[in-house]
């Protein structure tokens, strides 16, 4: 986890554009989760894409949740399978007639999970394009992104030093870009003493000893008559043993389970709640909690690697996985002190005005973009056949 300083080092790339002098074509190439894991993120960068006159063309799975796309100014559309019983389909030729025809400049693919693709159709059409990468040992294996690939965008800087040390490229082709989401102004917890306080537990339930800390931890407060509501919200290979746990603890009736619910949900459903919980680890930037700290909740999580916005006591509160005791003496010191609460939602607040707005993935995206396609776009004999036609 880094601290204070090392998250305001120099790591991160902040370049001031030029005035633009004609438009820059890009594709972005989705994945089946893409849109739904970054719709946050990538709604914003789309709409201020657009005032930097970068236009913007998603290809997409047929089945792919893709509501967070803003259509237009994204023009999307639509690929079926890519290969059926073994066999390529004529998707990818589709894709590749659709890129030729609107003159794309240059491909992103939104996560490691569409890179493949990627990079396929840029050796197919003798295009750049660039992979955006958000996971610790993500799929990028060195050598085989190929020498089209113009850049990798780290989404943390603990992502960044991974994809360094394993040499998925050169050092000079990995850029730092922090997702940018929108931001509430000011914290939005126990602002009604009213109602319970609502504590809302969020992510993968697979890991079943990190979420039965939590139903511990709520068992504690309802023995306590703790004026709370209790919201899991997720699924897993765990939910089963998880749902016996809580009637073994006697607090099924005071909890309320849910299914993982779509990320344009939980923003809304992070504002109406006074904490949050994040108990499962993970290898990749968490989500989940930037919406939280972005809608003014304060935030507890048991951490991880990647995320490099989990900064203890300054944007959230850190707990041991597993820790029941340590779990219940911070969420109670949050419930007892709501004054502290805010100060820590606050606080995670400014943190991410500083590294995380939508203006600051602008423009660095931007600029990445018309670097890119500055330096020349790879002229093959296939595109120079296309433009000529």
């Amino acid at each position: 986890m880094g601290s204070a300083d090392e998250m305001s080092g120099s790591a991160e790339t902040e370049l001031t554009p030029e005035p633009p002098a004609k438009p820059v074509r890009v594709a972005w190439m989705a994945g089946a989760r893409s849109v739904e894991r970054l719709g946050r993120s990538l709604q914003p960068l789309a709409i201020g894409l657009m005032d930097e006159l970068v236009e913007i063309v998603a290809f997409a799975p047929d089945l792919a949740d893709v509501r967070e796309l803003p259509c237009p100014p994204v023009e999307l559309l639509r690929y079926g399978p890519l290969r059926r019983w073994g066999f390529a389909t004529r998707s990818l030729e589709t894709i590749a007639s659709e890129i030729r025809a609107r003159k794309i400049q240059l491909i992103h693919a939104l996560d490691t999970t569409s890179a493949p693709l990627a990079r396929t159709v840029s050796r197919e059409l003798a295009l750049p394009y660039l992979v955006s990468s958000y996971r610790l040992g993500a799929a990028l294996h060195p050598g085989r992104l190929g020498r089209r690939v113009a850049a990798v965008l780290a989404g943390s800087e603990p992502v960044r030093n991974d994809l360094i040390r394993h040499h998925v490229t050169s050092s000079d082709k990995i850029h730092l870009v922090r997702p940018g989401v929108y931001q509430v102004r000011h914290a939005t917890c126990f602002t009604d003493a009213r109602y319970s306080a609502t504590i809302v537990a969020v992510g993968a339930m697979d890991d079943f000893n990190a979420w039965r800390t939590v139903l511990e931890c709520f068992a504690d407060l309802h023995a306590r008559k703790r004026d709370c509501a209790f919201f899991l919200i997720g699924n897993g290979r765990a939910e089963h043993q998880l749902r016996l746990l809580a009637e073994k603890l006697k607090i099924q009736g005071d909890i309320t389970f849910a299914d993982r619910q779509p990320y344009s949900q939980l923003a809304g459903i992070f504002k109406a709640a006074d904490v949050c919980i994040s108990p499962a680890r993970s290898r990749g930037v968490d989500m989940s909690v930037l919406l939280a700290m972005a809608a003014g909740v304060p935030v507890l999580s048991a951490g991880d690697e990647a995320s490099d916005f989990l900064i203890d006591g300054r944007t959230v509160l850190l707990y041991p996985a597993g820790h029941t005791a340590e779990l219940t003496v911070k969420l109670t010191g949050l419930l007892d002190d709501h004054a502290g609460a805010t100060a820590l939602a606050e606080s995670a607040l400014a943190h991410l005005r500083e590294h995380h707005t939508p203006a600051r993935a602008v423009a660095t995206m931007a600029n990445l973009y018309r670097r890119v396609v500055a330096a020349g776009t790879f002229v093959g004999r296939k595109a120079a056949t296309a433009g000529a036609a």
